[in-house]
């Protein structure tokens, strides 16, 4: 009953928050740090805009470790606007699994120089640097201290003062530059983050070093490709969204496409070699997760998020642990299996407050846009409104010469008889 407690009250902040749109100005306030809950905009926060952003999500399991996770997990985040196309950002988000400093980061975005416009199609460049702060590392799956498989996907660890590289593009696509009743966006994210060094290649190349050749690892690429997609619907002031993301590895996508020039089944696991085990990974066992949610924008520039995440992707192979021929069959050369152990699903939400904001003109034109769209919506025929008074009083006219004339006709018959 706590789990069932638990989500339910998760579920009641959730329908909270979307209950105070009706609170929500008419006159909302926008600004162009218009993405979603994992997919960027290609628009950046606009010259001189700093806004504060405050993160929180939950992870729900379907076991008893949901009992240990505290209900709100933070990650703060402060964005900077220095100039029309380019913002500058940091943050530190804290690991979910667990609740303890995750990593810090530094995040740059440019974009064309007609940012200020409502485009058609926007197109913008983020690089990002991490520093990972684990003090343990928050996992049951193969890992080499601070680096390895763990709920929240792969983390990336190591000793250098940056971690990794996180180089993004992002294209989105405004249908309401092409019709005021298409008020919709497009989103599409395609990344790459790779590492500079690897605990786990480190700790191979000291096992191959310690068997004096005897013993053959090949050094492994853990490099990412995050990548994401969604679609929402704006409104005067709530958006609508949906979006998928998934976060797979380079070596499983080009493994994937090698396998399938050739014409072969082998591109659907890729081997990894960790902590002396060999397992193979399913490129389906990758996190994929779609997302739903709302969007409320207030008069002062204040903007709340909340939403819904459900994990689409599943064990595809043998389960965690030693491989048996009977009861836990794994590839040829394998000695481990792998089960992924991302949580099922998970609730969200954003605070995100503007400190300076100056509302860009391509916010204040998209606006123009909505409310001619909803004015359409209302439109009232005044022709049809104006005649209809004078169609119902022709009718009730006719209707009453109708009545006047049968009573008349009446009167005749009757005379008729006494006559006879």
């Amino acid at each position: 009953m706590g789990k069932v407690a638990r989500v339910e009250r998760l579920i009641a902040i959730v329908c909270l928050i979307l209950a105070v749109a009706q609170s929500a100005s008419a006159q909302a306030r926008r600004s162009r740090q218009d993405g979603l809950s994992t997919t960027m905009s290609s628009s950046t926060a606009g010259a001189g805009n700093l806004h504060l952003t405050l993160y929180g999500r939950t992870f729900l399991w379907d076991n008893a470790a949901n009992q240990k996770i505290p209900p709100v997990l933070p990650h703060v985040e402060l964005n900077y606007g220095l100039t029309d196309y380019l913002d500058l950002t940091a943050g530190l988000n804290a690991i979910s699994y667990v609740l303890q400093p995750g990593f810090m980061y530094g995040r740059a975005k440019i974009t064309t120089p007609d940012n200020k416009s409502l485009r058609l199609l926007g197109f913008s460049q983020t690089v990002e640097a991490k520093k990972m702060m684990l003090d343990f590392f928050p996992s049951n799956g193969f890992r080499v201290q601070k680096e390895g498989f763990g709920p929240e996907g792969f983390i990336l660890g190591n000793t250098s003062t940056v971690n990794s590289w996180k180089f993004t593009t992002t294209a989105d696509l405004e249908m309401i530059r092409i019709s005021s009743w298409l008020p919709f966006k497009l989103y599409a994210n395609l990344g790459w983050e790779g590492e500079f060094s690897s605990y786990i290649n480190d700790d191979n190349a000291a096992r191959v070093k310690a068997g004096k050749g005897k013993l053959r690892i090949p050094e492994q690429d853990f490099s990412m490709i995050p990548m994401a997609l969604g679609l929402e619907l704006k409104t005067f002031t709530t958006d609508f969204f949906a979006e998928i993301e998934a976060q797979p590895f380079t070596a499983q996508i080009a493994h994937k496409i090698r396998a399938d020039l050739r014409g072969d089944d082998a591109g659907e696991y890729t081997r990894f070699r960790i902590v002396e085990k060999v397992f193979d990974v399913h490129y389906l066992e990758t996190p994929i997760y779609v997302n739903s949610g709302a969007k409320l924008k207030y008069k002062n520039g204040l903007e709340l998020q909340g939403g819904l995440s459900w994990l689409l992707s599943s064990d595809r192979g043998p389960e965690l642990g030693p491989c048996d021929e009977r009861s836990n069959k794994c590839l040829d050369g394998a000695t481990d299996g792998y089960s992924p152990f991302f949580p099922q699903w998970k609730v969200f939400w954003l605070v995100r407050y503007p400190f300076w904001f100056s509302q860009p003109s391509s916010e204040l034109y998209r606006s123009f846009l909505l409310r001619r769209y909803q004015d359409k919506r209302k439109k009232v025929d005044l022709e049809s409104t104006l005649a209809k008074p004078a169609e119902d009083a022709e009718q009730l006219d006719a209707a009453e010469r109708k009545r006047r004339l049968e009573e008349r006709r009446k009167e005749a018959d009757g005379k008729a008889v006494d006559l006879n």
